[in-house]
């Protein structure tokens, strides 16, 4: 996993620990960090599906991308 992808995971485990912890706080451009990995229009997510989905994306490109250089 590159830094960049790190970095994006690190922050959307923020996001959803912030639910949790009120010490943790997420400002909104961190948020819009967030939502800008994605195409299209995500007024209809809540942040912490979209920072899930995040983590999910970067943990399958991780695995694919093992796998490709694995074959």
């Amino acid at each position: 996993m590159d830094g960049l992808a790190k970095a994006r995971v690190r922050l959307a485990l923020r996001v959803l620990s912030s639910r949790y912890d009120g010490t943790i706080s997420v400002t909104d451009s961190e948020i819009e960090i967030l939502k800008s990995y994605f195409e299209g229009d995500l007024a209809g997510m809540r942040i912490d599906d979209i920072a899930a989905a995040v983590i999910h994306r970067e943990l399958d490109e991780q695995r694919t991308g093992r796998v490709a250089k694995i074959a």
